[in-house]
């Protein structure tokens, strides 16, 4: 992980590593598919998601505070997620959450738990 500070703008997703760049891809793809078939009802809950990815993904692609391990397991959920396995992804997002939750982030963490949970919510 890169220790300087130096970071992009906001939303630049240019410099996300390749070892990332599934996660982000994955992830977006389902946010997008969730948020336009979200009913209005769960606006805030979406939007909120969607916000705390856009955390991660900075994170990503600045490659500050998500260890290259939790990379790995970022996209393993993002795997499983695509394959519509949501037992794999919840059990390694847990995982996560219970290892990584102090030093790495929970902000984005409950991004992707809800993402998780929605996307399973939601057909395909």
């Amino acid at each position: 992980m890169n220790a300087n500070i130096s970071t992009t703008a906001p939303g630049d997703r240019t410099h996300i590593p390749s070892n990332a760049m599934p996660v982000y891809e994955i992830l977006s793809s389902d946010m997008a598919r969730v948020k336009s078939r979200a009913p209005a009802s769960f606006a805030a809950q979406v939007n909120d998601t969607e916000k705390r990815l856009n955390i991660l993904f900075d994170h990503l692609n600045n490659e500050t505070l998500i260890k290259p391990d939790t990379i790995a397991q970022l996209a393993d959920i993002a795997q499983a997620l695509q394959a519509r396995d949501f037992d794999r992804a919840g059990s390694i997002l847990t995982e996560v959450m219970k290892t990584k939750l102090e030093s790495e982030g929970a902000h984005w963490m409950v991004g992707v738990k809800r993402l998780v949970a929605m996307s399973k919510a939601t057909p395909a």
